[in-house]
C-alpha cells in the first residue's frame, strides 16, 4: 500500500463512520469505530502521525465527512 495521507485516511473513516451513523449508532461511537477501523487497516503509528502532524484536520475531517454523507452531521 502506498503512503497514507490525511485525505487518504479521511476518506476511509469518514465512508466508516456514514455507515455507522446511517445504522443507527451515536456521533462519538461511529468516529471511535472508524478511527479503531483505520487503525486496524493502516496501523497505528502511520493513523496518530497524519492526525498529530496534520494543521486544521478538523475542516478537513468535517469536509469529508459532508462529502459522504451530509445528513448525518
Amino acid at each position: 500500500m502506498g503512503e497514507l495521507t490525511l485525505i487518504g485516511l479521511l476518506n476511509f473513516v469518514a465512508a466508516d463512520f456514514c455507515e455507522s451513523r446511517r445504522s443507527g449508532m451515536d456521533t462519538l461511537k461511529s468516529v471511535l469505530v472508524a478511527y479503531s477501523k483505520a487503525n486496524d487497516k493502516f496501523g497505528g503509528d502511520k493513523v496518530r502521525n497524519i492526525i498529530v502532524n496534520s494543521p486544521a484536520i478538523e475542516l478537513t475531517a468535517v469536509a469529508a465527512v459532508t462529502t459522504k454523507c451530509p445528513d448525518q452531521l
